[in-house]
């Protein structure tokens, strides 16, 4: 697979606080056709989801499904059960970089280029949207009036998900939840609402987001979410951003961590750099919670005997399991700027007993889940390469690097402290 590398802020519209987090349906876009009388545009998601939408001024097809790429031929396992303009079934391209080939001859040469990469945000709006016609006739009102809430019909959805495949998240995401129609995406800095396509196939591959976002939505300034049976409350120290620890980074980091410039790069917007290692640690029990309800419900789909199900709910833990590695490289590194650079805030921070309880219990959960993920891919060889390719490209260097930082997180941990007996180590004062 190759890098995805469009990214996504989520905006919470629900009260009166805004936070930021990555959205990873993170995808490239290609665009093919005349781009007048008629469109193609193809989506290929970093969840290993695609959506191939066929555009006329007068009508929208869309085909969705899995695809693959190996070698540098995209196929694709379309979802769609006639073959049609807008289906995929049975075809294939060659990827090229940034441009697409119908015969690998041509991708060699460079000749006869069938779509080239987009980052035009009018490409990644739901896709009920037509680029051809931004600008149909208004719908009778009588008529909107009828149709569904697309986000009441989305939480329906993940809710009964959650009951049938995941129920120790269902009470936790129904009081706290956050999907699509709570956030939109914003892409180039311009805002994408969420996709009103309710289909089963689409909501399924945003249950991990939906329970991270939801997560996010449960977090605040005194209180984290491990997982839905323990919640820690602290207080917070003062803060530096997390910008500043760059300074002592490797400068390759930046091109070969993947969530670094998202979240602690410089300028970065969202609450990992601006609220500091309280931000970070708020990303790091969005992702493991996103992780775990995943892998939960994988297994209870395993159980069921409901071998779709699982492979989706796998494939739903893939792009989001090595934040594991990611997030603990940045704790790391604040702390070690702080030591040096901060002395004052770091001291605050190291008596924070509260805080240092949820990493360690994060810290454990969050390796556990990665445990349980790869028995499942070693149970299903057909998730292995995606394993696979994310274990090559974004943990091993994570990995190299996290030998070094072991010293620092081992002194920021609480020893002794587990799931079982944590509120032995709770203090009230804190």
């Amino acid at each position: 697979m190759q890098r995805l590398s469009s990214f996504f802020v989520i905006v919470f519209l629900s009260g009166f606080t805004t936070l930021y987090a990555e959205n990873f349906e993170s995808m490239r876009v290609f665009t093919y056709g005349n781009g007048k009388s008629k469109l193609f545009v193809l989506r290929l998601y970093d969840n290993g989801h695609y959506e191939h939408i066929y555009c006329t001024k007068s009508l929208i097809k869309v085909d969705s499904g899995l695809f693959y790429l190996r070698y540098h031929k995209l196929t694709f396992d379309s979802k769609s059960k006639r073959r049609g303009t807008q289906s995929l079934k049975e075809k294939f391209f060659i990827l090229r970089g940034e441009r697409l080939f119908e015969k690998r001859w041509e991708a060699m040469l460079g000749t006869n280029c069938l779509g080239t990469k987009t980052t035009d945000s009018i490409y990644f709006q739901s896709i009920d949207y037509n680029p051809l016609n931004p600008n149909p006739p208004a719908i009778k009102e009588q008529n909107s009036a009828r149709e569904k809430n697309p986000s009441d019909q989305a939480k329906v959805y993940f809710l009964r998900l959650l009951n049938d495949f995941a129920p120790g998240y269902k009470e936790f995401i129904d009081t706290n939840y956050c999907g699509p129609g709570c956030y939109y995406s914003v892409v180039n800095n311009a805002s994408v609402p969420a996709s009103k396509d309710t289909t089963n196939d689409r909501l399924i591959s945003s249950f991990n987001t939906v329970v991270h976002e939801s997560t996010h939505h449960f977090n605040s300034y005194t209180e984290i979410c491990v997982d839905p049976t323990i919640i820690i409350q602290f207080q917070r120290t003062p803060t530096y951003t997390s910008e500043k620890f760059l300074s002592i980074v490797p400068k390759e980091a930046s091109d070969k961590i993947f969530r670094l410039k998202s979240y602690v790069g410089n300028g970065s917007g969202v609450s990992a750099n601006l609220s500091g290692i309280y931000g970070i640690m708020d990303e790091f029990s969005a992702y493991r919670n996103g992780t775990k309800a995943s892998l939960d419900a994988a297994l209870a789909a395993k159980s069921a005997k409901n071998e779709k199900r699982k492979l989706d709910f796998i494939q739903e833990s893939l792009p989001t399991y090595f934040a594991y590695y990611e997030f603990r490289l940045f704790i790391s590194w604040y702390l070690d700027y702080g030591a040096k650079y901060q002395p004052a805030m770091h001291k605050a921070l190291m008596e924070n007993t509260n805080f240092r309880v949820a990493f360690t219990l994060l810290e454990q959960g969050f390796k556990e889940d990665i445990k349980t993920m790869e028995k499942l891919v070693s149970e299903n060889p057909s998730v292995k390469w995606s394993y696979d390719y994310y274990e090559k490209d974004y943990v091993a260097y994570c990995k190299d690097l996290l030998v070094g930082q072991e010293k620092t997180l081992s002194t920021f941990r609480i020893a002794g402290v587990t799931a079982q007996n944590y509120k032995q180590f709770i203090t009230k004062a804190n």
